[in-house]
């Protein structure tokens, strides 16, 4: 059974950050959004010293966990592992590209019911963007009508927040 007892005696807050040892000397990290992070005693010195200038500054940081040797070398195999299987059928996947014809695929789509309203819409909007270059006077007037709309619905509604705060505020001298 894992039995983990944290101390609050032993407690502190380090850049903006609840530090605690347990009963098996490791470090529970606790940051401002609640996530919790367990640090061996090399992992948080190392955290420390790469964060010394923060902490005399008295800004926050975050501790974060360094890659284990084995996490290392499986990331390291992996991408090696990736850039082999690269090499040895990279005229495969050549082949693969220049045989797919997007010209053919694309008029596909093209042609298929979804596609059709698709294209619908964007002539609709290349056309209403043509008339508004060709009418400016009409395209002001469409903005500045929004404008004011838009103007007058705040204005309504940071009143309308004034006076519920002034109804609460002179609640109180009842």
């Amino acid at each position: 059974m894992k039995t983990e007892m944290v101390s609050m005696i032993n407690s502190s807050v380090i850049g903006g950050n609840l530090v605690q040892l347990d009963n098996k000397n490791r470090y529970h990290v606790t940051d401002k959004n609640g996530h919790k992070t367990v640090l061996t005693r090399d992992q948080f010195e190392r955290n420390l010293q790469k964060n010394q200038d923060k902490i005399i500054r008295d800004e926050d940081f975050t501790f974060k966990k360094s890659m284990t040797p084995v996490q290392k070398t499986l990331l390291t195999l992996a991408g090696l592992g990736a850039a082999a299987g690269i090499l040895f059928n990279y005229k495969k996947i050549f082949k693969y590209f220049k045989d797919l014809n997007v010209k053919e695929k694309f008029n596909d789509l093209r042609q298929s019911p979804s596609g059709q309203q698709i294209e619908t819409k964007i002539n609709e909007v290349i056309n209403e963007t043509k008339t508004s270059i060709q009418n400016p006077q009409k395209t002001a007037e469409k903005v500045g009508e929004a404008a004011k709309n838009l103007t007058e619905k705040g204005t309504t509604a940071v009143l309308n927040t004034i006076d519920k705060i002034s109804k609460f505020i002179n609640g109180f001298r009842k």
